[in-house]
């Protein structure tokens, strides 16, 4: 691992102490994004300047919508993010729902798009996640932070065919 990677990736990971934040952060985040319809598509805060969607879930537990902002890259048809949480060992909430309830939303460029996601494995899983890692290198050091296997979603638009 890359000293200089390493060592921000340690400094991002200890962002992960604030549990009770890091919702509201990203829930303000997702208002911003929505806010802005569509022109801001990128966010240097919290996705390293990567590309981001508001990801709006149904909560495991409450059954109330929940909204966060991931980064993500484009699968063919559907898109498609890793459940790193900035390399805790715990995965995130959003992955947590989506265990529990498929169906989702994402607004991208000002559109809401209804989803269906699914747990990408294998040569599938790899192949994303070394375009995530290529596209921001860090990522590799908080994915060995994290101490466990990281999830990768896909999010295929309903009505598209899986792939």
């Amino acid at each position: 691992m890359d000293t200089m990677n390493a060592r921000m990736a340690r400094f991002v990971r200890s962002l992960t102490r604030f549990r009770r934040l890091q919702p509201r952060v990203g829930h303000f985040h997702s208002v911003v994004v929505r806010l802005s319809r569509g022109r801001i598509k990128r966010s240097v805060l919290l996705a390293g300047g990567q590309p981001v969607l508001v990801l709006t879930t149904t909560g495991r537990r409450s059954g109330r919508p929940r909204s966060t902002v991931v980064a993500y890259i484009r699968h063919g048809r559907s898109y498609a993010s890793a459940g790193l949480n900035l390399g805790s060992d715990r995965d995130p909430a959003w992955a947590l729902n989506l265990r529990a309830q498929p169906r989702a939303q994402i607004e991208i460029g000002g559109r809401r798009i209804a989803v269906t996601a699914r747990e990408a494995h294998g040569v599938e899983a790899e192949a994303l996640w070394a375009r995530f890692i290529e596209r921001l290198p860090l990522i590799a050091a908080s994915r060995e932070l994290a101490q466990r296997e990281a999830p990768m979603f896909v999010w295929d638009p309903e009505g598209a065919a899986v792939g």
